[in-house]
Order: C-alpha cells, then sequence, then structure tokens
C-alpha cells in the first residue's frame, strides 16, 4: 500500500516553469526577494534575474531603506539598474537615496519616464538638477518629503520638456503655520520655475509650499494643460473670490484647508489641526499610522542598542553585491 501511494506523489520540476509564467510570478516580487532570493534558487531562475531587461524597467523599492542597511539598499538598485540594460522606465524609493545613486540611475537610464523619491534626505538640489539632465523622457516626477527646495523647480522643467506630473510636497510644521504671516516665510520661487518651465504639466502637487497668489496666478496663467492642482497646506494662499475664479478651470482641485485624510505621508505633518497638543513622532511603515509616544520611542532606543550588538546582515549579500 505503501509504495502505491509513493508512485502518486508528484515531482515538481521547478527549474522547468515555462518562462512566461516564471516572468509573472517574479514580477510580483520585489527587488530585494529577486535579487537576493528567487534569482538565486537554481541556474534557470537565475538566468531570467540575470538575463531579461524587461523584468527590471519598472522598479519599486518603497520601503527597502527600511528593512534593509543603505549600502544594501543601495547597492541592489545599482544591481538593478545595471540588468535593466538601459530600459529601465520608473524608479520608486525612499530614504535610502543618495546623491551617488541619483547620479548612477541618471547615467544608466535615458527612458526613464517615472521618477518617485519620498523621505530622502540625502539627495541635494544640486544633484536633481543635475540627474534630470539625463531624463529626457521624464513624464511624472514625485518628490515628497526629501531636502529638497522650490528652488530646483526651473532646472527641472528646463531639463525635462515632456514633464506632465510634478509633485514637490513639502512639511508645512506648526511653527509655520503661526509665522506665515512674518516676511520670509512666503516664497514663490519654486512658483514661477514651475510656471517659467513646465507649460506640458497636467498634474501639480505642492503640499505645504510656501508660494503666494502671485504665485499660484503665474502657474495657472502659464500651465493652460492644468488639470489637477494640489495646494493643501499652502498656508500663504488667500483662495479670495479672484483666485477662486482663476482656478475655477480646474477639474480636481484641493484647496489650503481640505482634508489630508487621503495623502499616504499625511501624519508627517505636524498640524495642530489634526493632532493638537501634542509632538509625535510617526512610524510611516505602520499601516495604522500610529502615533508614537514617547514611553514607546524610549524601546525602540533599546531595541536599536540590541541590534548594534548584534551586527549586520550585510555579510549575506556580499556575494551578490560585492562588485556592485
Amino acid at each position: 500500500m505503501e509504495e502505491e501511494e509513493e508512485e502518486e506523489v508528484e515531482i515538481r520540476d521547478w527549474a522547468g516553469m515555462p518562462s512566461d509564467a516564471l516572468f509573472a510570478v517574479f514580477g510580483k516580487l520585489d527587488v530585494a526577494d529577486i535579487l537576493a532570493g528567487a534569482g538565486r534558487a537554481c541556474r534557470a531562475w537565475r538566468r531570467l534575474a540575470d538575463g531579461d531587461a524587461a523584468l527590471w524597467r519598472r522598479l519599486d523599492m518603497t520601503h527597502h531603506g527600511d528593512i534593509l542597511e543603505t549600502e544594501e539598499a543601495e547597492a541592489m538598485a545599482r544591481a538593478a539598474v545595471d540588468r535593466a540594460a538601459g530600459t529601465l522606465q520608473s524608479f520608486c524609493a525612499d530614504t535610502f537615496v543618495t546623491d551617488a545613486l541619483l547620479a548612477y540611475i541618471s547615467s544608466r537610464a535615458s527612458l526613464l519616464k517615472s521618477l518617485q523619491l519620498s523621505l530622502c534626505d540625502e539627495v541635494s538640489n544640486e544633484a536633481l538638477a543635475e540627474a534630470v539632465k539625463g531624463f529626457p523622457q521624464l513624464e511624472e516626477l514625485d518628490i515628497t518629503f526629501c531636502s529638497l527646495n522650490s528652488n530646483v523647480c526651473e532646472s527641472v522643467g528646463r531639463a525635462c520638456p515632456r514633464l506632465k506630473s510634478f509633485r514637490l510636497n513639502e512639511r508645512w510644521t506648526m511653527l509655520q503655520r503661526g509665522f506665515a504671516a512674518f516676511e520670509g516665510m512666503d516664497d514663490d520661487t519654486g512658483a514661477l520655475g514651475i510656471a517659467s518651465s513646465m507649460p506640458e504639466l497636467r498634474d501639480l502637487q505642492l503640499i505645504g509650499n510656501n508660494l503666494t497668489n502671485v504665485g499660484l496666478a503665474a502657474i495657472l496663467d502659464n500651465c493652460p494643460r492644468l488639470e489637477s492642482l494640489d495646494v493643501r497646506r499652502c498656508c500663504n494662499l488667500q483662495m479670495d473670490d479672484a483666485m477662486r475664479s482663476k482656478c475655477a478651470r480646474i477639474r480636481n482641485l484641493r484647496l489650503p484647508q481640505d482634508s489630508i485624510s487621503d495623502f499616504k505621508y499625511r501624519a508627517y505633518i505636524a498640524s495642530s489641526d489634526d493632532y493638537p497638543g501634542s509632538d509625535f513622532e510617526v512610524d510611516v511603515y505602520d499601516d495604522l499610522l500610529d502615533v508614537v509616544t514617547d514611553e514607546e520611542d524610549a524601546e525602540f532606543d533599546d531595541m536599536d542598542d540590541y541590534l548594534d550588538e548584534a551586527g549586520s546582515d550585510a555579510d549575506m549579500y556580499d556575494d551578490v553585491f560585492g562588485d556592485v
């Protein structure tokens, strides 16, 4: 009886999966899963991971900077860009991107159409202005809560004439709101840069920007194809009758006082309206966007000490990324 049961056991040859089926499976994995896992399972899988550039045309490395050390995440990004072999069309990442990595992508991805960076404090205005020169096909640029400021807008527009969607979101804190009326807290540099260099814009998001009515009017006058405009938390704007009339043609309009409940990074905006009476820090990778209290923060510090003593897992990637 046991011999009959053994004969009925189906033996699966995973290495022999049809290439189209394997491609579909790989397409659902993220960069780390392929480079450090599935792409190393067997020769057939490695051939697909190494040799099919189409697999790497769209790279979403969001949250990798939270899971991996910065050096590991950057090494993976470089390896993935190399495997795209000049066909990269979309790159999305947060926290770990640096000036050096952005320059690396710029030199190898002239077909890039979409670039999304969030919470990247190691990217400078100068580096972005230089990098976008290598993206003449760029149609979408999303910069959210990075170290960049509005001074880069004109450089981006001049280098990327096909730009249709532009997002430059900044933190608008309670301190800024309290002093917005004082000299120096308003700045139309970015708005005027957009107006002078991005005539093809359809979608514009400037959450937390310091622009005034002058800057917004310039955008509306010089971006005739604009369909979606988001200026939430732009507290220097005065939405009087004249400005509302100018905005009337915009199909999707979000005004300074509109709710930010649908904004992915809403918990990073310190607002007395949303979180009255307390300072807070947020773990953006928690789907519930819980507010981290001081007591919990102390627990995280203890965990950091433990991780420092335990060491890093970087060695496990050395054989794959050592030459990157």
